[in-house]
């Protein structure tokens, strides 16, 4: 009875060695797939270099375990080019270099990649765009605004002129001087037109006199006073001006005038 138990686990062993010999293993082209306990008879085997770079299967062995009469082998394969390839081809023996016989296991590269099996993406749905408008409108806006803008350029050429006519030439410096010396006259001139009144003497002499122009007020007053045209009405005006309770006839009134005056008003 006991050796018939041995004979059928020897023949058991023998199965699972057979089965082990014969392996068809697939993977995608690139993708790597790990063959384990691939027994292989014999002396230790490696793998060929690749030196040409055109080897349809790239291995590397992960790990090697002794066995009766030969090891067992835990292999890392992918394949470059589709199709079914004998691994053998692919080994030979370390010791001689001799090529690997007698055994099947084989590996096949397969085009179907997993990317090929995930959704493919749907079309997008058209999508109307929103209504587009406000283009004319705008348009006929900036035209209205365009031509407002023309016409107010337009208006305010065209008044420019005529209010500079109607409100006429600046009054001259003889003109400021017969009104204030018009008011002097009556005695209606306060005090802030007559320091004008002054003023508008100084600046006539500093205008006549170039050598004054830099001088200050007080300075030129005093150079006036000594200047044989002009010393009489800077006099005259300084008592006119400055001592209380005086007044002016309008003979004295044209008299101080004459000089700033035109000749058809002396």
């Amino acid at each position: 009875m006991i050796r018939i138990f041995l004979i059928i686990a020897l023949l058991l062993f023998q199965i699972s060695d057979l089965k082990s010999q014969v392996s068809d293993l697939q993977s995608p082209l690139g993708f790597p797939a790990t063959l384990t306990d691939l027994y292989i008879p014999g002396p230790p085997v490696e793998v060929i270099p690749r030196r040409d770079h055109e080897s349809s299967l790239v291995i590397r062995i992960l790990q090697s375990k002794p066995a009766a009469e030969g090891f067992r082998y835990d292999l890392e394969i992918y394949a470059l080019d589709p199709g079914t390839h004998r691994i053998t081809d692919f080994l030979r023996r370390t010791n001689t270099q001799a090529p690997v016989e007698d055994l099947n296991a084989t590996f096949t590269g397969t085009t179907t990649h997993p990317l090929n099996q995930l959704p493919q993406p749907t079309a997008p749905k058209p999508v109307l765009p929103e209504k587009l408008g406000g283009y004319r409108t705008l348009l006929i806006s900036l035209g209205i605004l365009w031509c407002l803008v023309l016409l107010v350029i337009l208006f305010y050429r065209k008044k420019l002129p005529e209010d500079a006519v109607a409100a006429g030439p600046p009054p001259t410096l003889q003109e400021k001087l017969q009104a204030l010396v018009t008011r002097a006259a009556t005695g209606e001139l306060p005090d802030a037109d007559r320091a004008r009144l002054e003023r508008l003497i100084l600046g006539h002499w500093k205008q006549r006199l170039p050598h004054l122009a830099d001088l200050p007020p007080a300075r030129a007053l005093v150079e006036l006073r000594h200047h044989p045209e002009a010393a009489p009405l800077v006099l005259k005006l300084e008592e006119w001006l400055h001592a209380p309770n005086q007044r002016v006839s309008p003979n004295d009134l044209t008299y101080l005038l004459s000089p700033y005056l035109p000749e058809s008003q002396v």
